[in-house]
C-alpha cells in the first residue's frame, strides 16, 4: 500500500538504451563485463543495499548499463568473430550453457580481448572475494527504532523452578 505522497520517477528518468543480447552471448562475456564494470556495479549494489529504495539508485543503474554497452561496442569493434564463435559454442554444445565444452573457443576469445582491449580474464574465484567499496555518495541516515507509546509493560519474569523429573541434559550439570 502506498500513500498519495509517494512519487514515482518519470518515464524520461527511467528510459535508457537496453542491452539487446542473448543469454549465451551475455554468458560468454560475463567475466570480462564483470571485471570492466566492477566499480559501477559495486556502487549500484551498495546504493540498493543502503538506500532500501530503488528510486534513489537510478543514476547508478544507468551507469552500469552504459558501461556494459560500451564494453559490447568495444567487443563488436575488435573481437566480434571470436566472440560470436564462443557464444555459439556455449549455445549449441550443451543444454545448460556449460563452459567445459568450449575451452578452445574461450581461449581464442580471451586472447583476442587481451590483445585488443588489454583486459585479462579474471581468475577463478575473483568475484567471490570480499571487497571494500570506496564511494563518494554519503551514507544514508539510519532510521530510528520504532517506538510505541501505548505498549503495555512487559510481564515480570517468573522464577525458574527445577523440573519435576530431572532433565535430559543431566550429564551437563
Amino acid at each position: 500500500m502506498i500513500t498519495k505522497d509517494f512519487s514515482l520517477p518519470t518515464e524520461e528518468e527511467l528510459t535508457v538504451q537496453e542491452i539487446n543480447i542473448s543469454t549465451p552471448a551475455l554468458r560468454a562475456a560475463a567475466f570480462h563485463v564483470g571485471k570492466q564494470c566492477e566499480k559501477q556495479n559495486n556502487e549500484f549494489m551498495l546504493c540498493r543495499e543502503e538506500e532500501k529504495d530503488p528510486r534513489k539508485c537510478i543514476a547508478e543503474g544507468k551507469a552500469v548499463t552504459a558501461c556494459s554497452l560500451d564494453f559490447f561496442r568495444k567487443i563488436k569493434k575488435s573481437c566480434l568473430e571470436e566472440f560470436t564463435q564462443y557464444s555459439n559454442c556455449l549455445d549449441k554444445s550443451s543444454k545448460d550453457l556449460g563452459f567445459r565444452h568450449c575451452r578452445n573457443t574461450q581461449s581464442i576469445y580471451d586472447k583476442c580481448v587481451l590483445d585488443n582491449l588489454e583486459m585479462e580474464r579474471p581468475e577463478f574465484g575473483y568475484f567471490c572475494r570480499p571487497k571494500i567499496v570506496d564511494t563518494v555518495r554519503p551514507k544514508p541516515a539510519e532510521d530510528a527504532p520504532l517506538e510505541f507509546p501505548d505498549a503495555p509493560e512487559p510481564l515480570p519474569e517468573a522464577p525458574a523452578r527445577p523440573s519435576r523429573y530431572g532433565t535430559r541434559f543431566h550429564w551437563m550439570q
